[in-house]
């Protein structure tokens, strides 16, 4: 997924990329810029320099050993079963020994070489794949020719039959044939079998497909459904009660861009309770061809051991070191239920839906000692403009705005007495359940509208996760059951004149005048005060926000208003900010310096870092790990097939298609994750090769079993002029299909 335009909290929805891993042996590529390798000495001068680039080093080596590996035994695969019906392996090699030239400078062929008995080793200079060189056999159609002419014994060739040298690969019966082109492939499904089941052995750690919170006003999220559910089954799954859910996450994907109107059957399991929905995939908004529905990864009840409070919050006042991984037993006079499934979620509803009242958490350090603090209310910031509160976008389904009669579309034009109402002004009051809100909002458009008056009673909802979603384009009052997105549109100028109201300096383009309710927000651009302000707030924030904040932060579908107040609430107090307007109806633009400053209100977050909930799936006897290889197995060839047929159809676009680039991020990323995360990469890798080189294109394996077959069927070999013509065409094919995803790589990059 693109770098975001703000917070990097913690998310997990259901906008994961599918991605196809292209890896035909003839495409691999390691992007390692050795060039690099000065300006990083030169980087590293101190001792935690040099140990980090050592330990970068370390990483891209495993990553290289990694996927090396997968291609050596795809080749072991050809060379084994050549060499076992007698044929001639000329060479061996994983990358290709060819030559390169950059103007004057010649690079080596190769990185190392030696002879063996009758075959040359070695690991080619160009990082693309590998080969084995057979005699009598070359997919270069120009070599086509010679290669004919050196196995040809001379003196006993006949027009009826021609004599070829037996030990040469096109003197051998087609079924040997057969058995020595597929033998890498069938040596990737094995392996990808055996690293899975390694994986398995030694324990794959996985964040389980539980429920953690629903995003709000998504299919999830409307459904009604509730925190804390395991998710046993999606799409066309089979019910899994340890399914992973990176797993869930591209079931949902690939259901989504195979149809996003078909609705999704999800089971989830409560307890001893079933429940199912189908389900209708959602456009991403920062990426529409990214489907999703709403469902949140599960949070843990233990901080985080290296963060445990987030910097600038109420939580880093009172949460020291000592408190760090400390796992939270309670709160005020509630105990947590060690046995739920998420034992977290009260603590969690308390802090979103009462941001008012300070919290008494009880812990248990990482010495077993408890521990008790109070954690305080977190004043909310601003800049002195409150926003208009947009139209409904969204319903719960039964909830309490449905059963009063709201509907999607509807304007709300007042909450109880006040006709003042804001975006931020349901989210950050304290939820009174005992007392049922009146909402007037106008229905309709122009002459056909009116206004209708709604009694809402609320709901006891557990909300685990913020009332904004991550995107920020959508507000939920989970307690009334609806759902708006807001709108940068001013709905009103807080009062000036005190040390908290918005600055008097004013900067305008085209106008005097300085910002007025009405007034639609275009951009804002941060002024820090110091090289300190800006320090204080760079590590919690990504390189695009900050970059955004400093150069023009543009609101709108990529960067929404709910993210930029979010990010706001990082600014030190008295920040400058820049903000620019335009005035409908004539649009004049407005250009205004305000300042951060303290609201009177309360944020619905207070900086606690809680872990991801994570757990160990580890087979008991070798059996087992196995049966998981092999469900492992046939799970990620399943993955590639659907894929390419989705492909095919036109269901998933090209920017869905990962190449050589891709496959080294992923496998850098698995890597540091551990022996077995690497493993289970490498076995998704194994099957996207043994599927992908036996796609029926000329100089893949898949082409040469094409002709392979013809010739089996017919009594007799395939044309060579004709079956050269379409070699030739798949070479093209291939180096076309190379060049593109190395440009959809370096796309992705941009």
């Amino acid at each position: 997924m693109p770098d975001q335009p703000y917070l990097q909290r913690g998310f997990a929805g259901l906008a994961s990329p599918v991605q196809l891993s292209f890896t035909p042996v003839e495409f691999m590529s390691l992007p390692v810029d050795w060039s690099l390798l000065p300006s990083l000495l030169a980087a590293t001068e101190d001792t935690g320099g040099i140990l980090a680039w050592l330990l970068s080093t370390w990483l891209w080596i495993q990553v290289a050993l990694g996927i090396g590996l997968v291609i050596f035994v795809h080749e072991l695969g050809h060379f084994l079963a050549a060499k076992t019906f007698g044929v001639k392996c000329e060479k061996f090699y994983v990358g290709f020994d060819v030559p390169i030239s950059i103007g004057p400078i010649k690079f080596p062929r190769t990185l190392g070489k030696f002879t063996y008995g009758e075959t040359e080793y070695g690991i080619g200079i160009l990082p693309l794949g590998g080969y084995v060189k057979m005699l009598g056999q070359d997919d270069d159609p120009r070599k086509a020719e010679e290669e004919a002419q050196r196995i040809r014994q001379s003196g006993e060739a006949s027009d009826a039959e021609e004599k070829l040298d037996p030990r040469s690969y096109p003197a051998k019966p087609v079924w040997q044939r057969m058995i020595i082109i597929s033998a890498g492939v069938v040596m990737n499904v094995i392996t990808g079998v055996l690293f899975a089941a390694f994986a398995f052995f030694n324990g794959v750690g996985y964040t389980p497909a539980v429920v953690g919170g629903v995003t709000p006003g998504g299919p999830a999220w409307q459904a009604g459904i509730q925190p804390g559910g395991r998710v046993v089954s999606v799409g066309s799954l089979e019910d899994d009660s340890q399914l992973p859910f990176s797993e869930m996450q591209l079931k949902i994907m690939e259901a989504g861009m195979e149809s996003s109107e078909t609705p999704v059957p999800v089971r989830l399991q409560y307890g001893e309770d079933t429940r199912e929905y189908q389900l209708v995939t959602q456009a991403s908004p920062i990426e529409p061809d990214r489907r999703m529905i709403g469902i949140q990864s599960a949070t843990g009840d233990t901080l985080y051991p290296e963060l445990p409070a987030m910097p600038n919050s109420v939580a880093a006042d009172v949460v020291t070191d000592a408190d760090a991984g400390a796992k939270v037993i309670g709160f005020d006079a509630e105990k947590l239920d060690p046995e739920a499934i998420m034992p977290i979620t009260p603590l969690l509803t308390r802090i979103h839906t009462a941001p008012s009242q300070p919290i008494e958490l009880r812990l248990v350090r990482t010495d077993e000692t408890e521990h008790s603090l109070t954690l305080p209310p977190q004043q909310a910031k601003d800049f002195g403009i409150q926003f208009k509160i947009g139209p409904i976008k969204a319903l719960m389904q039964n909830g309490p705005a449905e059963k009063a009669g709201m509907q999607v579309g509807d304007q709300i034009v007042s909450v109880g007495d006040d006709t003042d109402v804001d975006a931020y002004q349901l989210l950050l009051a304290d939820v009174q359940y005992d007392e049922p809100v009146k909402i007037t909002v106008q229905r309709g458009e122009a002459n056909a509208s009116e206004e209708v008056e709604l009694t809402l009673t609320p709901q006891r909802v557990e909300q685990t996760m913020t009332p904004v979603s991550a995107f920020g384009e959508m507000m939920s009052v989970d307690s009334l059951g609806f759902a708006y997105e807001p709108t940068a549109v001013a709905s009103e100028i807080l009062a000036s004149g005190d040390a908290t109201s918005p600055a008097a300096e004013a900067t305008t383009a085209n106008s005097t005048e300085t910002i007025l309710a009405g007034d639609e927000l275009r951009e804002i651009r941060v002024q820090f005060a110091n090289a300190t302000d800006r320090e204080s707030i760079e590590d919690e924030l990504s390189e695009t926000a900050m970059q955004a904040l400093t150069e023009g932060w543009e609101i709108g579908p990529s960067m929404p208003l709910g993210n930029l107040m979010e990010t706001v609430q990082l600014l030190p107090l008295g920040t400058k900010i820049i903000v620019t307007a335009v005035r409908p109806p004539n649009g004049t633009v407005v250009e205004q310096t305000l300042t951060v400053r303290q609201s009177e209100r309360f944020w619905y977050e207070r900086g606690l870092n809680f872990a991801p909930v994570e757990s160990i799936q580890k087979a008991d006897s070798l059996g087992m790990a196995l049966a998981l290889g092999i469900r492992e197995g046939k799970r990620r060839m399943a993955d590639v097939g659907r894929f390419l047929g989705m492909l095919v159809r036109g269901k998933v676009k090209a920017k869905f298609v990962g190449g050589p680039i891709r496959i080294a991020q992923m496998a850098s990323h698995q890597a540091e994750k551990g022996l077995s995360a690497q493993l289970m990469f490498l076995t998704m890798l194994s099957m996207n090769l043994a599927i992908l080189n036996f796609l029926p294109i000329p100089a893949l394996d898949g082409g040469h079993m094409v002709f392979l077959t013809a010739e089996l069927i017919r009594g007799k070999k395939v044309d060579e002029a004709m079956e050269m013509r379409l070699t030739f065409v798949g070479v093209l094919a291939l180096l076309a299909l190379m060049i593109f995803v190395f440009t959809n790589d370096i796309l992705n990059l941009l």
